[in-house]
């Protein structure tokens, strides 16, 4: 075998390994478009520092908009959003369904551990205007947005544990990659046992709105 040959092996192991590693920090919550990249120049050092970042973050709520007060009924339920049409269906759903007997309709957006480091983050910018967009669609059905960190699914199931949710309500799936990159959250979420779950689909406009 050339010595080109072993170089183009050596390469390849390398770039396969730092993307592999940057594809396992998505999982955990970082989801800066940066890792990728850094895992292509760095390869197998990268995985040096993977372990201690994702050890240094713990989940957690990184900003709160109270918007209206408490409703008439008991429950309080959590809806996952992220400026999908999925997630505004499941917002439209538990409004109508669940508002007449909520206490608190909490609307959440997840973003990646890397945004919790800076405020001026471009994903924080992005979920407080889908967050503000919420809170004009539901009409004031919506008492409260927060915005937290971490990987999806279990950033949603820890924030409904400390915040003692009755019910979480998310979309069939996301936007973007987060369907094939980083599981589908709906799934991960009913496979757990704490919380009870309800998953929307995307409401449909049928062919009498379409005209």
């Amino acid at each position: 075998m050339s010595n080109l040959a072993l170089a183009l092996i050596a390469l390849g192991t390398w770039v396969a390994i730092g993307l592999a590693t940057a594809w396992w920090m998505a999982r955990k919550g970082f989801r800066h478009w940066g890792w990728p990249l850094m895992g292509i120049v760095f390869g197998p050092i990268l995985t040096l520092a993977a372990g201690e970042r994702t050890q240094l973050h713990r989940l957690g709520p990184l900003a709160r908009t109270e918007v209206g007060p408490p409703g008439p009924g008991g429950l309080r339920v959590l809806v996952g959003v992220d400026g999908s049409p999925q997630s505004l269906a499941a917002l439209d759903q538990a409004a109508d369904l669940l508002g007449p007997y909520a206490q608190a309709l909490v609307a959440v957006e997840v973003v990646g551990y890397d945004a919790a480091d800076s405020e001026t983050d471009p994903s924080i910018t992005t979920a407080k205007n889908h967050l503000r967009a919420v809170t004009e669609r539901a009409a004031g059905r919506v008492t409260h947005c927060d915005i937290i960190s971490g990987p999806p699914a279990q950033a949603l199931m820890a924030y409904a544990k400390e915040q003692n949710i009755d019910l979480i309500v998310v979309g069939t799936h996301g936007r973007g990659l987060s369907r094939r990159l980083l599981g589908n959250v709906a799934q991960q979420l009913v496979r757990q046992q704490s919380v009870p779950v309800l998953v929307s689909g995307e409401q449909r406009t049928s062919p009498d709105e379409a005209v």
